[in-house]
């Protein structure tokens, strides 16, 4: 990873052009996930984003952009029309924090500042790590579920006789994505400049809804863990349901969990001392 990134500034700073200077930025508006609890990846239960940015521009076509993003992401079962989500009865909500590196690719030539070339779309393409600590809430009281092990995380080396000897660790709470944004910017004047921009990152992760495997046995998470492991594992018992069955479906893990946002930006343009471009 730390090599592709190495790779992608090599890149960019041998392109031809000449530099335009600084932007700096804001943003905020809605964001959602695609995973085991949500599904549909335009099923709106929206929580909020903020982004916070710093820009190089080499030439009109072309920049580096390095970002902080806060997210708030949450999905509950009990929301989904699907007979079996319905029935499974679980949710989450987490808050994502994101650090991204990202190159910008303006299809129409675009001068920040300029009030000839002042408007374009444009693709960006980069690589993040972000921080996430999926949590539900059980007896009114917010609680986290990495460390519960809800589906029998690092629980291998304790059971006796281990009927599942693919059991796994428990996982980390952070992980990288591969962020892809479109967007559109437009001047307004010298130095400020608007847009909006839709995020979409591909993660290398399967739990940023705790959600992945299979139902784990509730005695041994008792045994272990703790009572309260056991009724967060498998919450029909909340809807008057009887348990699952040991070992059938709880999540689906053919495919890791998503997340997306849709911002509106607002920039501040530093024009550079040494190269100025015709505005």
């Amino acid at each position: 990873m730390k090599h592709l990134i190495l790779l992608g500034f090599g890149f960019i700073f041998h392109l031809p052009g000449f530099g335009q200077g600084w932007d700096i930025g804001v943003g905020g508006g809605i964001t959602s996930y695609r995973g085991d609890i949500q599904s549909n990846l335009f099923e709106l239960k929206p929580g909020w984003s903020s982004i916070i940015w710093s820009k190089y521009n080499f030439n009109s076509h072309w920049g580096l952009r390095a970002s902080l993003a806060q997210k708030f992401v949450s999905a509950a079962d009990s929301l989904n029309s699907d007979l079996f989500q319905r029935s499974r009865n679980l949710s989450f909500q987490s808050e994502i924090l994101e650090a991204a590196l990202q190159v910008e690719f303006y299809f129409w030539p675009y001068v920040p500042g300029s009030l000839k070339k002042r408007y374009s779309p444009y693709l960006a393409l980069g690589v993040s790590h972000f921080w996430f600590d999926p949590m539900t809430r059980y007896k009114g009281t917010l609680v986290s579920l990495q460390p519960l092990g809800t589906e029998g995380q690092g629980l291998a080396d304790k059971l006796p006789t281990n009927p599942w000897p693919l059991l796994p660790d428990r996982y980390a709470l952070n992980s990288w994505a591969f962020p892809v944004h479109f967007g559109f910017r437009h001047n307004l004047n010298t130095n400020w400049s608007i847009g909006i921009e839709w995020m979409y990152s591909f993660t290398l992760t399967d739990y940023l809804d705790d959600v992945s495997g299979k139902y784990f046995d509730p005695y041994e998470l008792r045994r272990y863990r703790s009572s309260m492991a056991a009724d967060l594992s498998d919450r029909s018992w909340e809807i008057g349901l009887s348990d699952k069955v040991v070992g059938t479906q709880r999540g689906v893990n053919a495919y890791n969990d998503f997340y997306w946002s849709c911002m509106l930006l607002c920039s501040y343009h530093i024009p550079s001392k040494k190269c100025r471009m015709v505005q």
